[in-house]
């Protein structure tokens, strides 16, 4: 049997369709990174973190509605949390998200190539780790914000909730604030954990534990008579309540003597180190054009 090959020439044909600027691929980038941190349009695999985080974030504050409803009043507002401690109790769902969301979307990248593709194109390590990290921080501001709002909307209409509509935009105004500073530290922190390892499942763990033991050497060194109390401001899990209370301007829950400027320092130094790490890992990444 004889067998004919033919060859269909079609010669080169040039894009013509609508050319954006560095605007259009970072905003591209931003898109793609969305998705790919919430788990749409992916496996259900991908969604578990996601859900995992929503829940964890979001269903205490259903059980705080849901006893504001049932008790008077009086006596709901002693057991209830309020705006500033709420910001403590997402912790473990920020901790949850920044581990295993940060490393799918900067380690992935440079794991399957994807970063050089990126870098072939008219972006630049700076607008990719600006498009990078907007996209986290955007999706980390539906954790650590979303949930006191959400709070907030449910005091007031079980009647426990601030009167006026000038109270009720200083506490929203505050929530805001508070929400946005606490996802840009835990987006600098996951993208500087993220930046050096390809390796998801090693960047996931790298991140975890320094959160955990963040936590756990703080307060060891801090509870020790010979040394300062100064080291629970290393407390890098306990840095949203404290800074909560900066912001709302309530007492600390910690047993611990530190001031409300202290934690401010604490907090810039924890954002300037990330930024410093993710800065100086994407400069020592090599890519071919």
């Amino acid at each position: 049997m004889t067998q004919t090959t033919e060859i269909y020439d079609r010669g080169y044909r040039a894009y013509t369709g609508p050319r954006g600027g560095m605007g259009t691929s970072m905003l591209s980038v931003f898109k793609a990174s969305v998705q790919r941190a919430l788990g749409l349009r992916r496996k259900f695999r991908f969604k578990i973190v996601p859900l995992a985080t929503v829940f964890i974030a979001y269903v205490p504050a259903l059980g705080f509605m849901t006893v504001a409803v049932l008790i008077p009043g009086e006596i709901a507002q002693e057991v209830v949390a309020d705006y500033a401690s709420y910001f403590g109790l997402v912790g473990i769902a920020v901790t949850l998200f920044t581990a295993f969301v940060a490393p799918e979307l900067l380690s992935s990248d440079r794991r399957t190539g994807m970063f050089g593709l990126y870098m072939a194109s008219p972006l630049q390590r700076p607008h990719y780790l600006l498009a990078k990290g907007g996209a986290l921080l955007f999706c980390m501001s539906l954790v650590t914000m979303l949930p006191v709002f959400f709070l907030l909307i449910g005091y007031w209409a079980a009647g426990i909730g601030p009167e006026g509509f000038v109270t009720i935009l200083g506490i929203a105004g505050r929530i805001l604030a508070t929400g946005l500073l606490l996802a840009l530290m835990f987006t600098l922190i996951g993208m500087a954990g993220a930046s050096l390892t390809k390796r998801t499942g090693f960047a996931s763990a790298g991140i975890a534990m320094v959160l955990i033991a963040s936590g756990v050497l703080s307060d060891t060194l801090a509870n020790m008579d010979s040394l300062s109390e100064s080291f629970a401001l290393a407390n890098i899990l306990a840095l949203p309540g404290d800074l909560a209370a900066v912001i709302f301007d309530e007492t600390f829950e910690r047993p611990f003597d530190i001031g409300r400027w202290q934690v401010v320092g604490a907090y810039v130094l924890v954002c300037t180190i990330s930024a410093a790490i993710t800065g100086w890992s994407y400069r020592r990444v090599e890519v071919t054009k």
